[in-house]
């Protein structure tokens, strides 16, 4: 299942965010790809708020912690593996944090492979300096889930 979309700025992508925000759950995995400054932690910052993560935090990449946790409606755990080799993701035990809470990755292209069956996987594309092409790809119980969302309607 691929669903594709345009955000025309940055609220727009914070809406995109909000509206799959709603449908997580402990357990969720989601992997983000795309460029430096593409709207991936733009992106994070709607799924938090529509967690009820406190909107005092402020929500950054986790490019030197490698992982930000996010204390909401469920537990956010937000890792960025911008700096890491495959082999060091390896040791992250980041499967892990699955049985925990809400898992999402930015860079994810460098894992080696998926660390379940169930997940999402949405890929950021400039089109120029405030549109970007946002494309959802959802693999199990995703598929299902993402073709019940309108991306063209106003968020909660």
């Amino acid at each position: 299942m691929k669903i594709e979309t345009i955000s025309n700025s940055e609220e727009d992508t914070i809406n995109f965010g909000k509206k799959l925000g709603f449908l997580l759950k402990p357990g969720d995995l989601i992997l983000l790809y795309g460029d430096l400054g593409s709207g991936k932690t733009t992106f994070v910052k709607g799924l938090a708020e529509s967690l009820e993560v406190n909107q005092d935090f402020y929500i950054t990449s986790p490019s030197f912690s490698l992982i930000n946790v996010y204390e909401g409606k469920y537990t956010i755990y937000h890792v960025d593996l911008y700096r890491l080799d495959t082999l060091e993701v390896e040791d992250l035990g980041l499967w892990e944090y699955l049985n925990e809470g809400i898992v999402i990755i930015e860079w994810a292209d460098r894992l080696k492979t998926p660390l379940k069956d169930d997940y999402i996987e949405i890929f950021f594309e400039f089109l120029d300096y405030s549109k970007r092409k946002i494309t959802f790809v959802g693999y199990g119980e995703w598929q299902e889930l993402l073709k019940g969302l309108d991306w063209d309607e106003e968020s909660h």
